[in-house]
């Protein structure tokens, strides 16, 4: 009787013992959905924020794009002006002179990389994407500080030294209200263009290195574009693939 009670009470352990471990099981269980749900969730926000992102970032590029397509078309202008100088005057010199501004991409930079949350996500070709997002960006911003250099050690230094920073400030502000974060009516500071320069339309239209000092501007800003039109592929491929994992 004894060693048949025994043998009850031992199968009754094991019984006891698969419960529990059962238990645990299905609480670990419950407990690992619930945590994927929660990393689901995380994903899902910082997918919803990539995408606001590289919208911002797209709008953006392209409105640098728009403005330097600006500063070529006007430098083509110019060029045609010293190829065919008839019937040129001399303030639509200086208006598209004064044209000449540098402009630069200044994108919102995420910290999913150096903070690690980059891990959330699911998709490897995501993630490279995102790691190859900041170099991408640091060699057209590489390329733009090559005019940007150029345009205040060259460009910006010979228009002082032939003395048409004047006129050149007035010619601005004519334009200066389509420039602004708010496009407003703004009053000119620069009164009217110089009366003491006297250099003239035919002076200017025979400098070579003002010609050349444009040409120069022309190639480097085409050369910018170039670089921002392979980037603005690479922000719609990472839009279509953000969709893509945003959908699942």
């Amino acid at each position: 009787m004894n060693e048949n009670k025994t043998g009850k009470y031992f199968k009754y352990a094991i019984g006891e013992i698969l419960l529990v471990v059962i238990g645990i099981l299905i609480a670990l269980q419950i407990n690992n959905w619930n945590q994927q749900r929660i990393e689901n969730k995380k994903e899902h926000a910082i997918l919803l924020r990539l995408t606001k992102e590289f919208k911002s970032n797209r709008k953006q590029l392209f409105e640098k794009i728009e403005s330097r397509n600006d500063i070529i078309k006007k430098s083509n202008r110019l060029l045609t002006f010293f190829t065919n100088p008839e019937n040129v005057q001399r303030d639509s010199i200086l208006y598209y002179l004064g044209s000449i501004v540098p402009t630069t991409f200044d994108p919102i930079q995420n910290d999913l990389v150096k903070s690690g949350n980059i891990e959330i996500l699911k998709s490897e070709e995501l993630k490279q994407l995102l790691i190859n997002w900041s170099t991408d960006v640091i060699q057209l911003n590489e390329i733009e500080q090559m005019f940007l250099r150029y345009y205040e050690t060259t460009y910006t230094s010979y228009i002082i030294e032939i003395g048409l920073q004047r006129d050149l400030s007035h010619s601005f502000w004519q334009k200066a209200s389509s420039s602004l974060l708010e496009i407003k009516e703004v009053s000119s500071p620069i009164p009217g263009n110089s009366k003491i320069n006297t250099i003239s339309k035919d002076q200017l239209l025979s400098n070579s290195k003002l010609e050349g000092i444009i040409a120069w501007s022309l190639s480097l800003n085409t050369f910018n574009n170039l670089e921002g039109q392979t980037l603005m592929k690479r922000i719609d491929y990472i839009l279509e693939v953000l969709d893509s994992e945003i959908e699942k």
